[in-house]
């Protein structure tokens, strides 16, 4: 499980960090140090809401070393060991989060009292630890409700599209047959008219034969096209059900009734693959998509927080772009973060619909 459910708003509880020494004489150098050491505390703790399971408890034990050694100057250490605490009820459960709130619990009381012997001030660290403990067991909880919540969708919407299949492959096989019946018996009837030299007879079979040909192409092409071409509100649900099914974080800023609406079919299968790569290829976990419109052209990023030092233009990506090239948009990406951005018109011209068609 990911610790990406600590946003960066949660640290607007470090002002807590900073009340003891605006209320009591505190010297510039005792202000550099702390200032100094919620710096290295911000900075692991950045490194540890991206960092790997495996990896995770070293960054952790660089917050705990941080919070201990600025204790003896500043007894608001006890916000750094609330995200300690935090933490340990995320991460852990039962008898082993048990034992490691209560080792905090018990190190956190003996440097206060070592450094600031205050009764009232052990209670409240002791009820401030424990309370935001019981806070990372709870987002705990509710983020696994959550992603069982997402699987079992995910697996209604395989469901779906599997039983959509079966639907589009009896009705092609429904048409099919009728029509490929249909066709053998008019060029059978041909070829009965041209041996009797009846050439008159022979082109009305071919004629009937050619329409009935151009009409069922016409069935095979709307069927295909009903499944295919789903429509981008239909579609990018399912795309951003199948990430989060896979443990990633969408989050979406976007109208995407409005967007599909201006959406050509081609870009249906751009978002396809660019999701594509992101599972096969992307170590990040947090997905960011967002939709805006100038009145001329529509543009949609996708970034990702998964580290990537080079990224070559492969066979997606290149098919991606020649596909909004020819709608008469653009494809673009960057790195550090990762970041595509898709451009197309809001409107059509008749010249790519006819191509399109």
């Amino acid at each position: 499980m990911q610790t990406n459910t600590m946003r960066r708003g949660y640290l607007v509880y470090l002002g807590f960090y900073f009340l003891p020494p605006l209320l009591q004489p505190t010297a510039w150098w005792q202000w550099a140090v702390l200032v100094c050491a919620l710096g290295a505390f911000l900075f692991i703790y950045q490194k540890l809401d991206q960092a790997k399971p495996q990896r995770r408890w070293w960054w952790l034990a660089g917050l705990w070393a941080i919070a201990s050694a600025v204790t003896p100057l500043n007894s608001g250490s006890m916000a750094m060991f609330a995200y300690l605490s935090f933490f340990l009820g995320f991460w852990l459960s039962g008898a082993r989060f048990a034992a490691a709130i209560m080792l905090l619990l018990l190190w956190q009381a003996a440097l206060l009292w070592l450094w600031h012997p205050t009764l009232w001030l052990q209670a409240y660290a002791v009820i401030v630890a424990l309370g935001v403990g019981v806070t990372g067991i709870v987002e705990r909880m509710r983020l696994q409700h959550q992603q069982a919540q997402q699987r079992s969708d995910a697996e209604l919407q395989l469901m779906a599209r599997q039983l959509e299949r079966e639907r589009i492959a009896r009705d092609l096989h429904d048409l099919l047959g009728h029509s490929l019946a249909s066709i053998a018996l008019k060029a059978e009837l041909a070829d009965v008219w041209l041996a009797q030299q009846q050439p008159q007879a022979a082109r009305q079979q071919l004629a009937e034969l050619q329409q009935l040909a151009r009409h069922s192409l016409q069935q095979v092409r709307q069927t295909i096209s009903g499944y295919r071409q789903q429509g981008l509100d239909v579609l990018l649900p399912e795309l951003l059900a199948l990430l989060r099914s896979n443990g990633w974080t969408c989050l979406v800023d976007a109208d995407l009734t409005t967007l599909a609406a201006q959406s050509p079919p081609e870009l249906e299968l751009c978002l396809t693959e660019l999701c594509t790569n992101l599972l096969k290829h992307s170590d990040g976990d947090e997905l960011y998509l967002q939709a805006s419109s100038d009145g001329h052209h529509w543009q949609l990023q996708l970034q990702d927080n998964g580290p990537c030092s080079n990224l070559l233009p492969g066979s997606g990506l290149t098919g991606i772009r020649q596909r909004l090239q020819a709608l008469g948009g653009s494809f673009s990406w960057q790195l550090e973060p990762t970041r595509f951005v898709l451009r197309w018109p809001c409107q059509q011209s008749p010249a790519i619909t006819e191509h399109a068609a």
